[in-house]
């Protein structure tokens, strides 16, 4: 059954992804990787505006200084992802296997590959809370503009 899909940008490559509803949270990248990319670019800005600021420059003298007297380095940023092991291809599966695309041009979501309608959104499912029950008409003692 095909499921509605949401085409968008990826907010740093500028890619168009597709993302079924069942995967749709409401992402603005188009996998991890731009994702991690992102964020270590965002944590090496906020760390350079820190460090124009006057705050920013008293903690790194004192935190030089901290660290003359030691001679250890100090990490003021989240540490780096684990290094993967080697990659390894299995001799029969011949070299690198493309994706295959469809013969009937169907429309796939980018991260499971479900077949989504022909129609696109261009925002996020809304998923909104439940509603609370709504009393109608109000009790005397609650109606609008009542003191």
């Amino acid at each position: 059954m095909e499921c509605s899909a949401r085409l968008f940008h990826c907010a740093r490559c500028h890619c168009q992804v597709v993302l079924c509803s069942h995967c749709d949270r409401g992402q603005i990248y188009c996998g991890r990787a731009c994702a991690q990319a992102a964020r270590r670019q965002s944590t090496h800005a906020a760390g350079r505006r820190y460090q124009h600021s006057r705050r920013g420059r008293r903690a790194h003298a004192e935190r030089q200084r901290r660290y003359r007297q030691r001679r250890r380095t100090k990490v003021t940023h989240q540490g780096s992802p684990p290094v993967p092991g080697e990659a390894r291809l299995c001799a029969e599966s011949g070299g690198w296997v493309g994706r295959v695309e469809d013969p009937t041009d169907a429309i796939h979501c980018h991260r499971c590959g479900r077949v989504c309608q022909p129609w696109l959104r261009q925002a996020p499912l809304r998923r909104r809370p439940a509603r609370e029950a709504v009393i109608w008409p109000p009790p005397p003692g609650q109606r609008e503009g009542a003191p």
